[in-house]
């Protein structure tokens, strides 16, 4: 039988979980929001990446990282910047937790986590920080960090909200142009048929690229009894087929188009919000 992890909301079997937490970290991380007075995070907890489950992480190599942290440092500058990437991480708690962990070391100007790349950026004062006591802090909770820095050229230019929002904006673009075909161009009840059929391929590429994500998110929230944000998009969703498809006079076509631009409006409002969190 599958439960649902109470920190990232992630399925486990009982035997690969911990009492009602799918591994170690999730059940420390979740007991120490809960002790600092903080449990009001789970009413804003997004979606879920696989969990590291009981595997046992490698132990941390203190010189290891003494060594990282003096190459980057030898390039010069008062302050230096770096990327590692950190094993373990599996759900957006566990970025926001480490990314408070890190800003609360000595000499530590500025820190980022990212859930979809695991990696830290770290931005500190030369000679006033000591990675390996972040790294020894970090393993506490189940998390590792790995001594040598990630190239930030090597970084994939576009997330995967950035790709599922253009994946979803072509397939609404076709969507589009099949809509106006079978509207003022063509008027051959055959043809008419298959543009159709082409319309509706589209808009469940649109629904599994753009749509999914909302649904999958609100249906782990729901099956631990939590409030979700995405359950706004999904009711959204919902409303549309049934006033397209049964309300509004509009062609079959266009109502595909019209949910299908939806979908791509709710991505790209989550896309600009992601671009201002990051600023």
């Amino acid at each position: 039988m599958q439960n649902l992890c109470r920190h990232c909301a992630t399925a486990y079997t009982q035997d690969s979980g911990i009492d009602e937490f799918c591994c170690s970290g999730c059940q420390q991380v979740y007991l120490l929001i809960k002790d600092g007075g903080m449990g009001d995070y789970y009413r804003l907890q997004d979606r879920a990446s696989p969990p590291i489950k009981d595997r046992r992480l490698d132990d941390i190599d203190i010189d290891a990282l003494f060594v990282a942290q003096q190459a980057v440092e030898a390039g010069g500058g008062e302050s230096v910047e770096a990327v590692f990437e950190i094993h373990g991480m599996s759900c957006v708690a566990c970025a926001w937790l480490s990314e408070r962990l890190a800003k609360k070391q000595t000499g530590i100007i500025e820190a980022a986590a990212s859930l979809s790349r695991h990696s830290l950026t770290l931005h500190w004062k030369r000679g006033a920080f000591d990675l390996s006591e972040l790294g020894s802090e970090l393993s506490k909770f189940g998390y590792h960090l790995r001594s040598t820095p990630k190239d930030p050229g090597s970084e994939p230019r576009l997330s995967p909200l950035s790709l599922r929002l253009l994946l979803s904006l072509v397939f609404t673009s076709n969507a589009l142009l099949l809509a106006a075909f079978s509207e003022y161009v063509i008027r051959k009840d055959d043809f008419v048929t298959l543009l159709h059929l082409l319309s509706v391929a589209c808009l469940c590429f649109t629904l599994l690229l753009g749509a999914a994500p909302y649904f999958l998110s609100a249906y782990r929230a729901a099956k631990i009894r939590r409030l979700h944000s995405d359950w706004i998009p999904v009711v959204m969703i919902v409303v549309s087929f049934g006033y397209f498809g049964f309300v509004a006079s509009v062609g079959f076509s266009l109502a595909v188009f019209l949910i299908s631009g939806l979908v791509c409006a709710l991505l790209t409002a989550r896309w600009i919000g992601a671009l201002l969190a990051k600023c």
